[in-house]
């Protein structure tokens, strides 16, 4: 049986680390190892409980360069792997110099959009710098890397062109989802509790952390409004990061301490879906959507930003609505358009189940992959 490493930067939960947890679970031709270089390491039993061996570096700075590559190399002499699958900036850049130096193909993936203007626009001047040196490393680098994967065909121009590859030469595999399990985790007690403690009137839930670039500036400014027409209303965000200050003395300015809630972290995200009324997705960029795809799966009503990346998931009045980027005048007027219209937006809920079940079942993502891994085998060697 053919082998591929797995290289990340952590194995917190992100994207990229639960996916390809469900993916390597379900390969069948190839064996999964999975290194992660640096301390946090929240999936490495989710990994070890699904039988995929886990080599945890832990190292506690960015600068351990000489350090990890010799501990890399290491693993790399004791497993002899066919393949290395990488994603992330740093765990990209191991990859491409152990690739190259080894003989073995590299795939790196495009999980963010990384080199979008909007993001770019949005940066304060110091990470525009970091930014730049980051750039000027990855694209140094990037013709070592056999093939590329993105999760979405619009992320591939910004990054293909910072990068100077060939868009054409870079493989689409979406991201997938266990829908049998996301359905298997909700809790019936929790969503009572839920709808009790938060549910005199309508529930928006937004599960993203907790970073301006996720839009919740937009959205609670939106939801300002919103709640001067609906004061029943309830706004929920799951998930943390280093914004959270910026995000709560929004809360407070706008006076909506008892109408928007920051949960933190949840383990119990099917039940949050399934106790809520309307995802709230204002993304300013996106590698795919995570939530906004398990959303789907759940068969929920969605508002989302309407950028290319999201389209390629939802399509306006059909599986959503879409509001214009960073406008929360315009997001204001879909959520009360939504909340008037309860009939239609469960249509689009269903539309947007049935494309989830067609388009992201983890189990064919998962032979995408095996698929995508072999013909990269087969022509590095052929080469």
């Amino acid at each position: 049986m053919k082998k591929v490493l797995y290289l990340f930067d952590t194995l917190q939960r992100g994207g990229a680390e639960t996916s390809t947890l469900e993916i390597g679970a379900r390969l069948k031709n190839w064996e999964p190892i999975v290194v992660s270089l640096y301390k946090g390491t929240e999936l490495k039993k989710d990994f070890e409980n699904k039988g995929i061996k886990v080599y945890a570096l832990d190292k506690n700075t960015r600068f351990s360069i000489i350090t990890l590559k010799n501990e890399i190399q290491n693993i790399i002499n004791e497993e002899e792997p066919d393949l290395i699958h990488s994603n992330l900036f740093m765990a990209d850049q191991f990859a491409r110099y152990l690739g190259k130096k080894n003989n073995i193909p590299v795939i790196n993936s495009f999980v963010n959009d990384s080199y979008s203007p909007e993001r770019i626009e949005l940066l304060p001047f110091k990470q525009k710098t970091s930014l730049s040196v980051y750039h000027f490393i990855d694209r140094l680098m990037a013709p070592r890397v056999t093939r590329f994967m993105s999760l979405t065909h619009a992320i591939i121009a910004n990054n293909s062109k910072a990068l100077n590859i060939d868009p054409t030469k870079v493989k689409v595999i979406h991201r997938g989802r266990n829908f049998q399990e996301l359905w298997n985790k909700i809790d019936e007690e929790k969503v009572s509790y839920i709808r009790s403690k938060y549910g005199q009137g309508p529930i928006l839930l937004t599960v993203a952390r907790l970073l301006i670039r996720k839009g919740y500036l937009e959205s609670i400014k939106a939801f300002k409004n919103v709640s001067e027409k609906y004061p029943d209303a309830t706004y929920l965000i799951a998930g943390r990061g280093h914004d959270q200050m910026v995000i709560e003395s929004l809360i407070k300015e706008l006076d909506l301490e008892d109408k928007v809630f920051l949960l933190g972290n949840r383990n119990d995200v099917p039940s949050l879906l399934k106790a809520a009324d309307i995802f709230l997705f204002p993304s300013h960029y996106e590698g795919q959507g995570g939530a906004l795809v398990e959303a789907m799966l759940m068969g929920k009503q969605i508002i989302a930003t309407r950028i290319p990346v999201l389209e390629e998931s939802v399509k306006n009045k059909f599986s959503a609505r879409l509001f214009a980027y960073r406008d929360p005048e315009d997001m204001a007027e879909k959520i009360i358009w939504a909340l008037k219209n309860p009939e239609l937006m469960n249509e689009y809920a269903v539309n947007a189940r049935k494309e989830a079940e067609a388009r992201f079942d983890i189990a064919k993502i998962a032979m995408e992959h095996e698929k995508f891994y072999t013909d990269v085998v087969s022509n590095y060697k052929a080469n």
